[in-house]
């Protein structure tokens, strides 16, 4: 099949020569490109000074899509006719070899090091190859938000991928939109439509009892941002945006640029990857915010000399080297060394190793291939070795053995790397666990409607453990009861003991972390109910608790255990209440995740035991903080050896409940 795209009646050009593919440069955009993976770094290294940073991805999606466009119609308005074939190579030349160079040292450095990082490599790397990255990680449940496969060393190529694929399917359905849509205002809105129909499936897939993986990753998702970018080239396309306009046309485009620009600082600052607000409208905003910047930035106005400052400039141009290796340092860091990722120290350490490393692959590696062409480079590239084997032969045999090493052990860790993390593979333990639990007794569930607890058994069962004052790890104590905390501050009223919990009488409902606990859970608990799910939001407890009760299977003691992917507010908690009813006892589980909602997660369910006297608060977070060396590398899950401190949390806040 021929790889170019005629028109069916070719006329004359629409566009100037100035329009064609070699458009000149726009320093506006390599300085908004600096902005957007800027944003990105910050995001996976402060995660709380900058909770939507992630937005910058949607910013490099907007660029992308409005780029693309730009060059494809103006080719096709000059000449009468897409060249694909080039552009595909064009685009290959671009993107692979950095890609290649990272695939190969991040393979060899997770095989050498293992963890984490190493497990699923085989897959990740094919997918990587494949630009299939997304779908990938879909199918695996590699949940970019919750972190519940730890870290692995290539997750960020998502992105890469959603472009990618862009890049095959977007020319072919761009040709047919300008064949059978007359006009480039109809056909802009003709895009703009399809964007549309993608925020529009991401809002409808969106649910807080699921992870945002599929919504998240997903091209036919996660492509409004590219698509927007496309209908603005049809409007105004890169070599317009940069021609002469009229002075009052400039002001507008730069009050609109200057605008979009503080969309999305607040969105960056605001938006959080779990919240309901980001896939139901966030993304969409900024998004539209991205697009305003996009083509002020290639105008000549205040906003484009403002972002052709030259450092702006500098590292836009390496934008591309500073994603590609950011993450996989950052994983690797987090496996060989969790305490110092986890500080400033490590932080710092791998924005300098990034910027450093992108620096070296944008002189030595991106920037020759485009200025020279690959067989050029390569015919360089051996002459440079061949004297530098004549002049330093020592050396030259040093680096060639280094290189075949790095590629051997690559491939040997790629051949047969394991298909799942530690952690992956502990909560499938737990989701098998919680999907076959042990019948309850009939005293257990016959209460659905809320009415007064059933009466202590004479002798507790063997799962139900004589109170005592509960602690931590370093001694000190941590359950808040009944509005009181252990210190002894007074939180609200205390009501009468209860009587002690047994695993019969007792239903979890939780997210990852109480899965990852669910075999220590039910070590405490002989017979309890664990209802838990990945990525599960305390906005969908409601829903869980009231499927529960119906069902007939909701019992006298319910332990929630969510706020880790995301936060909510105090009248989702006043719905569990009002469902579970007053003859229940209810448990919160707080939070202990590097995410910015920790501490508001935390104080709305303290607030949530002051406003409703008799609720219980398991403070895990203050469990967990003194031991991180008992978390997984995400510094959320607790590892086989912190599942008991979960498990003893539980326990012992139900079972000073119980003692009064």
């Amino acid at each position: 099949m021929s790889t170019d795209m005629t028109r069916p009646a070719p006329g004359p050009p629409a566009a100037p020569p100035a329009a064609a593919a070699g458009a000149p440069r726009s320093q506006g955009l390599d300085g908004l490109r600096a902005l957007a993976v800027t944003a990105v770094v910050v995001y996976h290294l402060w995660t709380n000074g900058l909770p939507g940073g992630f937005i910058g991805v949607d910013l490099f999606f907007v660029i992308s899509g409005y780029l693309i466009t730009s060059l494809l119609t103006a080719e096709r308005d000059r000449t009468g006719r897409m060249r694909l074939r080039a552009f595909w190579v064009r685009r290959a030349r671009r993107l692979l070899p950095a890609l290649w160079a990272v695939l190969v040292v991040a393979a060899c450095a997770a095989t050498l090091l293992g963890g984490d990082t190493y497990a699923g490599l085989r897959g990740t790397v094919l997918a990587a190859l494949t630009y299939s990255s997304n779908w990938w990680q879909v199918a695996r449940h590699d949940a970019y938000f919750a972190g519940v496969g730890g870290r692995p060393v290539l997750q960020h190529l998502w992105s890469l991928a959603v472009e990618e694929q862009f890049y095959v399917l977007w020319p072919m359905l761009l040709w047919a939109v300008l064949s059978l849509v007359r006009g480039r205002r109809r056909q802009a809105a003709a895009t703009a439509g399809l964007a549309g129909c993608c925020f529009a499936l991401m809002a409808w897939l969106f649910s807080p009892d699921t992870d945002t993986s599929r919504v998240y990753y997903g091209t036919d998702t996660h492509g409004g941002g590219l698509l927007l970018g496309a209908a603005a080239a049809l409007l105004v396309p890169l070599a317009r945006a940069g021609g002469p306009w009229p002075a009052r046309s400039v002001r507008l485009l730069d009050r609109a640029g200057f605008a979009g620009l503080g969309v999305l600082a607040l969105a960056a600052l605001l938006l959080d990857g779990t919240g309901a607000a980001t896939y139901r409208g966030g993304l969409a905003i900024s998004c539209a915010a991205s697009v305003a910047v996009t083509v002020a930035a290639c105008a000549p106005g205040r906003l484009a000399r403002s972002l052709s400052w030259p450092p702006l400039v500098w590292v836009g141009r390496r934008s591309y080297g500073i994603y590609l290796w950011h993450w996989p340092l950052i994983a690797v860091l987090a496996d060989a060394a969790p305490r110092l990722a986890a500080s400033p120290a490590g932080h710092w350490l791998v924005l300098a190793a990034t910027v450093l490393i992108a620096a070296a692959s944008h002189r030595a590696l991106e920037e020759p291939l485009i200025r020279l062409g690959t067989r050029a480079y390569l015919t360089a590239g051996r002459r440079w070795f061949e004297e530098r084997a004549e002049q330093r032969p020592q050396q030259a045999l040093a680096l060639a053995v280094a290189a075949a090493g790095v590629v051997t052990v690559a491939a040997i860790g790629v051949a047969h790397a394991p298909g799942a993390t530690g952690l992956q593979a502990q909560i499938a333990a737990g989701q098998r666990l919680a999907a076959d639990p042990p019948g309850a007794s009939p005293a257990a569930t016959s209460a659905v409607a809320p009415g007064p607890s059933p009466a202590a058994p004479g002798v507790p069962d063997r799962g139900a453990p004589a109170p005592r004052p509960p602690t931590g790890p370093n001694g000190t104590p941590f359950a808040v009861v009944d509005g009181r905390d252990t210190g002894g501050h007074e939180h609200g009223t205390a009501i009468a003991a209860r009587p002690p919990v047994t695993g019969e009488d007792l239903t979890a409902v939780g997210d990852s972390v109480m899965l990852a606990s669910a075999d220590a859970l039910r070590h405490d608990f002989p017979g309890i109910a664990v209802e838990a799910k990945v990525g599960r939001q305390m906005d969908a407890a409601p829903g869980v608790l009231r499927d529960l009760a119906a069902a007939g299977r909701l019992r006298h003691t319910v332990v929630i255990g969510l706020g880790t992917n995301g936060g909510f507010g105090d009248s989702v908690i006043d719905d569990v209440l009002r469902i579970t009813g007053p003859g229940r006892t209810v448990a919160f589980v707080d939070v202990h995740v590097p995410k910015p909602w920790q501490d508001g997660v935390n104080a709305a369910l303290r607030r949530a035991v002051v406003r409703h006297p008799g609720t219980l608060l398991v403070d895990w977070n203050a469990v967990i903080s003194p031991a991180p060396e008992r978390l997984w590398t995400d510094r959320t899950h607790p590892r086989p050896s912190g599942t008991g401190l979960y498990a003893d949390a539980v326990r012992d806040t139900l079972a000073r409940a119980a003692g009064g």
